[in-house]
């Protein structure tokens, strides 16, 4: 009697772990939807003599630190913003904004990597201290159980000096 049940948990066990690629790699053709909340730390790049680029000026920033959601991973963000000037999409609390294009590769511990691309409808705004951002775009591809991966996204991001969280959503077709 104790071997069946021991034979039970096993194969219960197997069917857990093989239930997240019952439907191919990544779910494809189940409207399968990724949400990952995103915590780390953003550095805009510098100038020559080694002083951060100003934020009423465009540049370069690198975001990097843990994903959580549908399980751990890391992620990289290389984010291109513009000059921020006045902009009538931003708050009044934060009135400075810009567009911005950014590439996000989110790796998980399995040695997965996807991979997004935010294009021309994503912005930000600023007081020249916090930063907002709105993000979108589509899915540019993958590795291992995200190869071929294609869909959008969408997010939320905050940058506070070095401290960068996020929220994303991705919506793998």
């Amino acid at each position: 009697m104790k071997k069946w049940i021991f034979a039970s948990f096993v194969a219960l066990a197997l069917v857990a772990s093989a239930v997240p690629y019952a439907h191919g790699k990544y779910g494809r053709g189940h409207g399968w939807d990724l949400r990952v909340r995103l915590s780390g730390s953003n550095n805009i790049t510098s100038t020559e003599d080694g002083v951060p680029t100003p934020t009423t000026e465009a540049g370069v920033s690198l975001g990097s630190g843990l994903a959580k959601g549908g399980g751990s991973a890391v992620f990289t963000a290389l984010t291109t913003f513009g000059k921020a000037l006045p902009d009538d999409r931003c708050p009044a609390e934060l009135p400075f904004g810009a567009n911005l294009t950014s590439t996000v590769v989110l790796t998980s511990n399995d040695g997965s990597i996807l991979e997004l691309y935010a294009g021309a409808e994503s912005f930000f705004c600023s007081d020249g201290v916090m930063f907002v951002a709105e993000l979108q775009g589509p899915v540019v591809g993958g590795e291992r159980r995200f190869e071929g991966a294609e869909g959008t996204w969408s997010g939320i991001a905050e940058v506070d000096g070095a401290r960068l969280t996020g929220d994303l959503t991705v919506e793998l077709d």
